[in-house]
């Protein structure tokens, strides 16, 4: 069953966050009609005050962003990762008792998140933020477990560790654990992303070890590659369809990328040495994260 553990929110910050607009390839895309005049996306930062990293990890339809900072090294070195949540601006961290990390990935319309969290002993737990509560999420046989995504109804997506290691997605409907494993996947399957209709976003790892996205409708799996890249993932999927994530060469630096309509772009915020995209919502306002060229971690907002 799940665990129940109870949260607190730090006073309120601010985040730093800059604007630049810049016309480039994304134009086309993110046009919404040849009649009207293209303009240019515009990309913003966004930056916890004091971090060394910021990930922006998804948006709902009104603007609430979520994500996780780290203030000590980069939160992969490892830093002491923190889960916030932000609301016209204004910055609130999750804190979740006994836990030494946490990470928002996802959020819906009703201010509902999830993520994961590393407890004590060093296990990580998913976590769903409700009303003030949070959740553990754990599906039964876990090592370790990511909540990606939910949807307004509460469904929850994301991946689980079980006892031999292997990485299976997972969907948690009204208590009830479904676990998703894309037919060609070797040891690897993780659910990232789902929208209104039910179709579920993600990524595998083959049995050559390569990786791949894949889009999961009405029970069919569909594998998703961007052009040319070694590796593909595919983070989210709105309500219309589009999708974003990440594709590039084994082992990075990484591209962002979207679907937007008929058209696949890739998206590299200016001046940066890699770009990760995480959310859309569906508005076509894009979330995520990037690299800067002294090596620093920043959030990003991308809008159309």
């Amino acid at each position: 069953m799940a665990r129940q553990n109870s949260q607190e929110a730090t006073p309120n910050m601010k985040l730093k966050v800059t604007v630049a607009c810049f016309a480039l390839l994304l134009v086309a895309a993110f046009s919404t009609s040849t009649a009207h005049a293209q303009k240019a996306p515009v990309f913003t930062t966004v930056d916890v005050p004091g971090a060394v990293e910021t990930d922006v990890n998804d948006v709902n339809t009104a603007g609430v962003l979520v994500g996780y900072e780290c203030s000590d090294t980069l939160c992969d070195n490892p830093g002491t990762a923190k889960a916030w949540v932000m609301i016209n601006g204004t910055l609130k961290f999750i804190r979740i008792t006994g836990a030494t990390q946490s990470r928002a990935y996802g959020i819906n319309d009703h201010n509902q998140v999830v993520g994961w969290y590393i407890d004590a002993s060093g296990i990580t737990h998913g976590f769903l933020f409700k009303n003030g509560t949070v959740t553990t999420i754990d599906p039964p046989g876990s090592t370790l477990t990511n909540a990606w995504s939910i949807t307004n109804s509460g469904t929850i997506v994301g991946a689980y560790v079980d006892s031999a290691g292997v990485f299976h997605g997972f969907s948690l409907t009204n208590g009830i654990y479904t676990t998703i494993d894309e037919p060609k996947a070797g040891t690897t399957t993780e659910a990232t992303g789902i929208n209104t209709a039910g179709q579920i976003v993600g990524l595998y790892l083959d049995v050559n070890n390569a990786q791949h996205g894949f889009l999961l409708n009405n029970g069919v799996f569909k594998t998703v590659d961007f052009p040319g890249a070694v590796v593909t993932a595919v983070d989210r999927i709105n309500d219309s369809g589009e999708v974003v994530g990440l594709e590039g060469p084994s082992g990075g630096p990484y591209h962002g990328w979207a679907k937007i309509g008929a058209k696949t772009v890739q998206i590299d915020f200016p001046g940066s040495t890699e770009t990760r995209c995480r959310g859309v919502n569906n508005a076509g306002l894009i979330t995520g994260r990037y690299t800067d060229a002294s090596g620093f971690i920043h959030g990003m907002t991308v809008a159309p």
